[in-house]
């Protein structure tokens, strides 16, 4: 599927190299061109580069937090929409995740460690069949 003549794109920001690379693979899958950083500091100059739809961050990293991220994000006016991705109990990512919406950020899914890759698949094509409308 092709979005104005190019993939979506799908950037995948955890310090666990592993982690991030799993949610490339999945996102390739589903037909996203996808990438992996694990160097938090750099999300923003990479976020302006490579423009994602979508970008997957984890909650704990070292030097950056999501909500540190997110208040960088909403100064680099980052339009697209966040999925977050942590080993924290569900609390924890719902604030995270209220927390970035309060900042005007599109936080749509938090998902918890390990990994449920039939709910991240899932939302993948939802998304892709909405950003294609």
């Amino acid at each position: 599927m092709v979005l104005d003549n190019r993939m979506p794109k799908l950037m995948a920001v955890d310090d666990d190299v592993a982690s991030a690379e799993l949610i490339v693979r999945i996102a390739e899958r589903c037909g996203y061109e996808a990438f992996a950083t694990s160097e938090p500091r750099g999300v923003i100059a990479l976020a302006k580069t490579l423009e994602p739809d979508l970008l997957a961050v984890d909650i704990c990293m070292p030097k950056v937090d999501a909500n540190s991220l997110f208040g960088l994000l909403k100064d680099a006016d980052f339009s697209g929409t966040v999925i977050l991705v942590s080993g924290q109990d569900q609390t924890v990512l719902n604030s995270t995740a209220e927390y970035g919406r309060s900042l005007g950020l599109d936080v749509a899914l938090a998902l918890q460690k390990p990994l449920q890759i039939a709910e991240l698949r899932s939302f993948l094509a939802e998304n892709m069949k909405s950003l294609a409308a």
